[in-house]
């Protein structure tokens, strides 16, 4: 097979798994399937002694051949917005190697095509946010106005996120300052008449920052016996939640006062 800079068949294996592992973490996959689809792959390149350790921000990964050529690789895992069509992609491509074993030195260029999943448009993805905080408006109980202010919302906090994933904030800090826009945005619109239950629309809003697919993970984690990683997602889940509360308390204290009193009731 070719060999390039030195490189032996291990090493093309081991790269591969491990930046697989990276772009499905950061697409959404649960780790567990994660260190599943990396177990695999190695198995059906006939690798032996293999061992993996990962958590959410890195992968550490060894294996040898039958002839005992030894390999290892190390990452720090990228953090990345959830993408289930890329995660599906990636899915594909796990099982397509493990059937069909493609040469190891041609494994990066078939993760590298996976990286040009068709993205939606961005009136497409606004639409989609604007029917689903429409729909989740109308079962919160808000009326004609709350859908038009949550809407209103929406569409700012959609461009707002986008800004600050750019400039690769910690959710944490992205959670509070668009919950805080958020908050304020609700009372002004309550202040000028557009929106009428206050509540109604900054619920609807704070759907789009609820980490809920990180949440399903974390469980999942510590129900199939990772521990380790599952307790440190549940407590970023939770803190990425305690900053959606902590943007709202902000912008009430900052901006609130009889604010409340202006909703029509």
């Amino acid at each position: 097979m070719e060999k390039r800079s030195g490189m032996n068949d291990v090493e093309y294996v081991l790269d591969f798994v491990v930046n697989l592992g990276n772009k499905m973490l950061g697409a959404g996959a649960n780790l567990e399937r994660v260190n599943d689809t990396m177990m695999r792959i190695c198995l059906s390149y006939h690798l032996e002694s293999i061992s993996i350790y990962s958590l959410s921000s890195t992968i550490m990964v060894s294996a040898r051949t039958a002839e005992g050529v030894y390999g290892s690789r190390h990452i720090a895992v990228q953090p990345d917005s959830i993408h289930l069509e890329r995660l599906n992609q990636l899915n594909r491509l796990s099982r397509t190697v493990c059937s069909e074993k493609p040469s190891p030195s041609s494994l990066i260029s078939l993760l590298d095509e996976t990286q040009q999943t068709e993205e939606y448009s961005v009136p497409k993805v606004i639409l989609g946010y604007l029917i689903a905080m429409t729909s989740l408006c109308v079962i919160f109980g808000g009326t004609v106005r709350d859908v038009i202010a949550a809407d209103c919302i929406t569409f700012v906090l959609f461009w707002l996120s986008r800004w600050l994933s750019g400039r690769n904030l910690n959710h944490i800090v992205v959670n509070t300052l668009c919950m805080w826009v958020s908050g304020t945005l609700g009372l002004l619109l309550v202040r000028f008449g557009i929106g009428e239950q206050y509540f109604s629309i900054i619920i609807t809003s704070s759907m789009m920052m609820i980490p809920g697919i990180p949440l399903v993970n974390a469980v999942r984690n510590l129900l199939c016996g990772n521990e380790m990683n599952g307790i440190l997602e549940f407590l970023k889940v939770v803190l990425e939640s305690v900053a959606i509360v902590l943007g709202l308390i902000l912008s009430l204290y900052m901006f609130g006062g009889d604010t409340l009193q202006w909703q029509r009731v």
